[in-house]
């Protein structure tokens, strides 16, 4: 099991407003390298404007930190783009979760898998902006009635190989109150994808009894061949914008 306290949000880019976001973004970018418990703070963004937001925090102060600095640029991010969801990760205290009401956030707290933390910096320098490197992929899905046991065999199972492939950084299940699951999956490179997806193979169909998959989202610049194996569930491709991953 790990630990993970933060939050993801999405966005809709507004039009003609890509440098004003970028410029805000940035903004955010250099005081949040300044925040000591700002973990990840790592942007995407996709070809059509869908924005994307991860967002770690090393614990509560942490995030009320980084929080002071949303307040002091969310009236110019509104104006460049328009939030519309918003997903809760860990165990929030009420505090952050009532900050957030507005976006009637999803809450999803910790199930299983791990995240190897010794792995976690990928932070580049372009065109004289902090970004990142990124390769993985979200996947959501909605646990099916009276399947919490066979989920949770199967889920337990994947966590375990995942275990000894050194190239999966991040395998990390989130569940709700009401089995919403979401699986944040990261991957040191292609080669190591493609590994992991052998995992999958084996357990697909163990898995999708348990869970009817309803949502991909690809994390940066994945290749053809590897778009092409999720295409039954059409991903969103988002690429990386800005930030970083301590």
């Amino acid at each position: 099991m790990f630990k993970n306290f933060g939050w993801i949000v999405e966005a809709k880019l507004n039009a003609g407003e890509l440098e004003n976001f970028k410029a805000v973004m940035n903004s955010q970018v250099n005081r949040a390298l300044t925040e000591v418990g700002t973990k990840n703070y790592q942007y995407y963004l996709s070809d059509a404007g869908d924005v994307l937001v991860y967002e770690r925090f090393a614990d509560a102060d942490s995030s009320h930190e980084h929080i002071e600095n949303w307040d002091d640029h969310a009236e110019r991010w509104i104006a460049a783009a328009a939030p519309t969801r918003m997903v809760h990760l860990g165990d929030l205290p009420d505090d952050v979760r009532q900050r957030h009401a507005a976006l009637s956030p999803l809450w999803l707290k910790p199930f299983g898998g791990f995240a190897r933390e010794e792995a976690q910096t990928s932070q580049v320098e372009k065109d004289g902006n902090t970004t990142f490197e990124n390769f993985g992929w979200i996947v959501e899905a909605k646990l099916n009635p009276g399947k919490l046991e066979e989920f949770r065999e199967v889920m337990n199972s994947q966590v375990e190989r995942a275990k000894t492939e050194p190239g999966t950084l991040n395998y990390q299940y989130y569940m709700s109150d009401d089995g919403d699951i979401m699986v944040y999956e990261r991957f040191k490179d292609l080669e190591a994808s493609h590994i992991h997806i052998q995992n999958w193979d084996d357990h697909a169909e163990r898995w999708i009894a348990a869970a009817t998959p309803t949502r991909m989202v690809h994390l940066g610049d994945l290749p053809k061949e590897l778009t092409d194996k999720h295409a039954a569930l059409a991903p969103l491709l988002l690429k990386p914008l800005g930030g970083f991953a301590k």
